[in-house]
């Protein structure tokens, strides 16, 4: 298989076709998010793979309270590498009142990164919550609510945060042989956005309907699966997708498609009160933009111009192309 992340197609087929389906809905007010990394070799990242999982975790309407580290090691790297991944999950899970339970640390040769996964427990929320949709109030007590034809789509911050300060930290010193050294400085300075926490508790006080936290695959990819949780088809304007100038540059570098970068940090949200959700979120300070629109049918359609280009499922990260 190809390195990365499997396809959903295989994920679909060998995964969750092999997995009993019992008590997801016997247990509502608990569930478990999962978050890894496998291609860098920061000392960050314990805090990133556990805010992936974090992010998870509160785009469903849950509150994560318990996490499980493990963390899998090239046999040549130093124990103060493995110090430092601990130490960063450790920080991030005091700022989210997350109890870290188990620390599982192992070495295997011929890694080239260190491969660090979480698994969090998480309460629900937002249990009873009451939301409009289509005119008519919904209750959900889990927090799982669907996309809607006529709904409007909002993306937070911008396309490519995670894999940009990725890059910029990784390989700073190829960017800055042609760019001038503030553009990776900045690029790095992303690595404060890639949480969603925020975003998403007001986007369920504003009553979202759905929310997407992107991840692997970039913006394309999010959109695509918060398009297909819902059973429903998106449109996207492309020149609507918000990305950093220093995105750009990098991306341009290493000749990789931003908008199909991991983009850990970003939020889509489904919602048919856009102007007030926007300006909560304006208020807070964070960035936010309409992209799109939910459609009837499966068609997903990004929209540049005159070109209509429709989203293919989700396959590698574009990051895989330059790390690994």
């Amino acid at each position: 298989m190809k390195t990365g992340k499997v396809s959903e197609n295989i994920i679909k087929r060998s995964v969750l076709k092999n997995i009993s389906k019992v008590s997801a809905e016997d247990y509502p007010d608990c569930a478990l998010f999962t978050g890894y990394v496998s291609y860098e070799g920061t000392g960050e990242s314990g805090a990133h793979a556990l805010i992936k999982a974090a992010n998870r975790a509160v785009q469903e309407g849950y509150r994560p309270v318990r996490a499980a580290l493990s963390v899998t090691m090239p046999q040549r790297m130093k124990e103060k590498r493995l110090k430092e991944i601990i130490a960063s999950a450790d920080r991030e899970a005091v700022q989210r009142n997350i109890a870290i339970i188990s620390g599982h640390s192992e070495s295997i040769p011929e890694l080239k990164y260190p491969i660090v996964t979480v698994v969090l427990w998480a309460v629900c929320a937002y249990e009873n919550r009451t939301y409009k949709q289509n005119d008519r109030c919904v209750t959900n007590k889990r927090g799982l609510k669907l996309a809607a034809p006529g709904q409007t789509v909002i993306m937070t911050k911008w396309a490519g945060i995670y894999g940009s300060a990725l890059l910029a930290t990784e390989h700073a010193k190829g960017p800055d042989t042609k760019y001038p050294p503030f553009l990776t400085e900045e690029a790095r300075e992303l690595w404060q956005f890639v949480s969603v926490e925020k975003e998403a508790a007001i986007a369920y006080e504003e009553c979202a309907s759905c929310m997407y936290a992107c991840s692997d695959g970039g913006v394309y990819a999010g959109l695509w699966k918060l398009a297909d949780r819902s059973g429903v088809g998106i449109e996207a304007e492309l020149k609507s997708i918000p990305i950093r100038q220093e995105t750009v540059e990098l991306c341009e570098y290493y000749d990789i498609n931003p908008y199909r970068m991991n983009s850990d940090g970003s939020l889509l949200i489904a919602t048919e009160k856009p102007d007030e959700l926007i300006g909560r979120l304006i208020d807070e300070e964070i960035p936010a933009c309409v992209i799109g629109r939910v459609t009837e049918g499966i068609d997903r359609v990004i929209i540049s111009g005159e070109e209509k280009r429709f989203l293919e499922e989700p396959t590698q990260d574009e990051l895989c192309k330059v790390l690994w």
